[in-house]
């Protein structure tokens, strides 16, 4: 028997769960899956064209990139997608 993980809506709101992940300081697990996937994610935008990162707010964390991504209020489907999946995988891991 195996498992299965099968991630939801990408349409649900995903800063609160973000936030949580984000900010859960104390557990070690989440706060390295945290921090490397905050350094993955800003790896693979500065590999992006110019105009695709320019529509990328600047961060260094992962708290960066969720507060001024939705401070800017503009919606991207590459970063929803990854913030989807970044939330679910945190708050699993948690």
């Amino acid at each position: 028997m195996s498992n299965i993980f099968f991630f939801g809506d990408q349409t649900a709101e995903q800063y609160p769960l973000l936030q949580k992940v984000a900010l859960r300081n104390k557990n070690a697990l989440v706060q390295t899956f945290s921090e490397r996937i905050g350094a993955a994610i800003r790896d693979e935008v500065l590999k992006l064209p110019r105009p695709q990162r320019e529509a990328i707010p600047d961060f260094l964390t992962l708290n960066d990139l969720v507060e001024n991504y939705f401070n800017k209020g503009v919606k991207l489907p590459q970063i929803e997608s990854v913030l989807v999946t970044v939330a679910q995988l945190g708050h699993y891991i948690g």
